[in-house]
This record gives structure tokens, C-alpha cells and sequence, in this order.
């Protein structure tokens, strides 16, 4: 039987090759990174106080981070940042402005549903937690009247109704925590499918959300003409709650913000479909007294998160210069109430 025979310079030829390869595996295992360290940019969490300073949250290299704006002074390095394990739910300023409140949460919420709320001190750059909970805490709001009530909004589950939908959280309710006495107060049993956008009165007596109206659900039929609206919940007697945007509004409401009067209101809702077959959402007004209704904007992309400034009455609100892509693009824009004078607010983003 004739052996077959490898030529010297083959070999030799070989050995780099695979002595290269096996390098190029080592370095990749080394050097690869997690899907936590690649979240970069702006998020669309943010805030402003009564001193007119901006906070927003940011990721760098995977780690959620808190950032302000006073002016025209951009910081470049976070007030506080978490580690690449760790997300930020929400911020909020105290009514005072010189602290801010916050959720923590693990990114990876399906292994452990667990939150925790903390307050840092804009004084000293030092945080506290206030407390934990096996769930997950969404969204924040002090009390006007009362910078020693934090309300909030949980979620009790975070999984998907159907085999074909992502996980998402569920089961919501309104809460309340006095900082002083660390006690819970529930408000709501309602075990809503979705909740958002709370917003509290300035006289601290009535509480805003968004959320399905689903009073006279019941079969699957009834679930498709359902529709998002914003709900008043009196604190003194939560189960009094009535809806205040237009029953007559035909799409779904999302983010919204109540205007000083308390009779008006700025929403997020769809306004056409693109041409590239994507919703594009705009901000509209709604005035419940006079039932008139204007749109504010005509950006054709993904306006949301408006936010009353409680320094200027300016109007902010985020805006994502790539919605329906694979990754987003969050810029801060502010306007005057009416719609007019709409401009964007430059964020130092080089460093997060």
C-alpha cells in the first residue's frame, strides 16, 4: 500500500496558519462583548426641576448612568452610574430639586424580578436606597405638596400572554411610599395589563395614568377594540377613577402630561403610517373642559415622554431619530405649549 506523504513546506506552511487561528479564538473569547456591555447612548428617560436643570440617562460601554444638564453646561462624566448588570427604570426630581430619586433593576428581570428605589443627593453626589421590592418598579412621582411621599408604579409579573408576544411587565397597581416612616400604601387593585405615564396634581390630591380601558370587556372581540386612555384616580377614593382624554379618539393614547390647569392635556398618539409602513407618532393637545383637540407636532418619527418644565412651562420631550430600526437614536427637543418655537436641546453624547 502506497503512504501518502505531506511535503516539508506544507507542514510548515500549516503550522502558522493554525497557530493563528487558534490565537484569533483566544482573543475573541477575551475580548468579546456581553449584550450588557453593548448598550450605548441616550435613553428616553429624563427629567427636569424647578431650577431648570435636566437629568437624563445614558449608557456607556453597558453601564446606565445619570447625567445633568444646568444651562448651557453639559457634563461630561455621570452623577452616578451603575454596573453593566444594572438598569435605571426612571428618574424623578424632589420638588425642591436637590435630590433625585431612581430605580435600579437587573437587566436580566426573567432570572430575578427584583427593583429598588434610591434617592442621590445632587449636594453631596451620594445615594441611599430606600427600599426593595420583588418587582418591578416602572415609574416615580413625588408628591408636590409633600417631598416625603414617593409614588410609583409596580408591576407584579414580567412574562408574555401569548407564545407569539414578548415578555413584558404586568399585573400594575398604584403605590405610595413615605420616606420618613418607610411605609407602602397601595391605592389600586387593579392588576392592570399595562400601566404608564403617572402623573400627580399639584395639590397632591388626585393621581394620572395611562392604561387599557377595560370596564366593559368581555369577550376576545371586545379585546381588539380596546383602547389606551388616561384615567384620573382620586387618592381619597381610588376606586372613583374616570377616564379624561376623548372617549371619541379613535387610536390608542400612550405618553401624556397633564398641564398646570388641570383641565388640559399634551398626549402621545399615532398620527399616520409612513411610507415605509411604520407608525409615526406625534404630540397633540387636548383641552376636556372645551373638548378641542390640536396637533402639536409633524416631526414623522417617534415623539414621546412630554414633560411640563416647571421653571419655564416649556414642553420637553424625547424624540427617535431611528424608531422601527434595530437600534435607537434619542435627541431632546423642547417647544412652547402650543406647538411654536420648536427647537432641539444639544446633549454632550461623545462620552455616553
Amino acid at each position: 500500500m502506497n503512504k501518502i506523504k505531506i511535503r516539508k513546506p506544507i507542514v510548515l506552511l500549516l503550522i502558522p496558519i493554525l497557530a493563528i487561528t487558534v490565537l484569533l479564538i483566544i482573543f475573541g473569547f477575551v475580548f468579546q462583548k456581553s449584550e450588557d456591555e453593548k448598550q450605548q447612548g441616550l435613553t428616553p428617560i429624563f427629567d427636569v426641576s424647578t431650577k431648570g436643570t435636566i437629568a437624563y440617562v445614558a449608557y456607556y460601554k453597558g453601564k446606565a448612568g445619570i447625567y445633568l444638564k444646568h444651562a448651557e453646561e453639559t457634563f461630561d462624566n455621570p452623577v452616578l452610574q451603575l454596573d453593566t448588570k444594572q438598569s435605571i427604570l426612571d428618574i424623578v426630581f424632589t420638588p425642591d430639586g436637590s435630590s433625585l430619586a431612581f430605580v435600579s433593576a437587573n437587566k436580566d428581570v426573567q432570572s430575578r424580578l427584583e427593583s429598588s428605589v434610591h434617592l442621590l443627593s445632587l449636594q453631596t453626589l451620594t445615594s441611599e436606597k430606600l427600599f426593595t421590592d420583588l418587582a418591578l418598579l416602572t415609574e416615580l412621582a413625588f408628591d408636590p405638596q409633600n417631598e416625603d411621599v414617593l409614588f410609583y408604579l409596580r408591576a407584579g409579573t414580567f412574562e408574555n400572554y401569548s407564545p407569539i408576544a414578548s415578555a413584558h411587565p404586568h399585573e400594575f397597581d398604584l403605590y405610595s411610599y413615605q420616606i420618613s416612616d418607610q411605609l407602602r400604601q397601595q391605592f389600586t387593585e387593579l392588576s392592570k395589563y399595562s400601566m404608564r405615564s403617572l402623573t400627580i396634581s399639584p395639590d397632591g390630591k388626585m393621581a394620572y395614568v395611562q392604561m387599557p380601558d377595560d370596564a366593559h370587556v368581555e369577550t376576545a372581540e371586545d379585546t381588539f377594540e380596546m383602547k389606551q386612555r388616561v384615567f384620573q384616580i382620586p387618592l381619597d377614593a381610588p376606586d372613583d377613577l374616570s377616564v379624561v382624554s376623548n372617549n371619541d379618539w379613535e387610536k390608542d393614547i400612550y405618553d401624556f402630561v397633564i398641564m398646570p390647569d388641570r383641565h388640559s392635556m399634551i398626549f402621545q398618539s399615532v398620527s399616520q403610517t409612513g411610507a415605509e409602513g411604520i407608525y409615526e407618532y406625534e404630540l397633540f393637545y387636548y383641552d376636556w373642559d372645551n373638548d378641542e383637540e390640536k396637533q402639536l407636532t409633524y416631526l414623522k418619527q417617534h415623539t414621546s415622554h412630554p414633560m411640563i418644565s416647571p421653571q419655564n412651562g416649556k414642553v420637553y420631550f424625547m424624540v427617535d431619530k431611528q424608531f422601527g430600526k434595530r437600534k435607537a437614536d434619542y435627541q431632546l427637543y423642547q417647544m412652547d405649549a402650543d406647538g411654536e418655537n420648536l427647537e432641539s436641546i444639544p446633549l454632550n453624547l461623545e462620552n455616553h
